[in-house]
């Protein structure tokens, strides 16, 4: 059994170069997720608004 948390808003952070991609509960927390993974490994990562 798995339990869904339900947001006003949900922002799909995905990896271009790689299989990495997370759901974040707001633009920020992906903004942030986006910028330390392409910080990180210098990979195209892209943050998009999904609900």
């Amino acid at each position: 059994m798995f339990s869904v948390v339900m947001h006003d808003q949900l922002y799909h952070v995905v990896c271009r170069d790689c299989p990495t991609e997370s759901l974040r509960p707001s633009k920020e927390a992906a903004v942030e997720a986006a910028t330390d993974h392409a910080d990180d490994a210098d990979h195209d990562v892209s943050v998009g608004r999904v609900h």
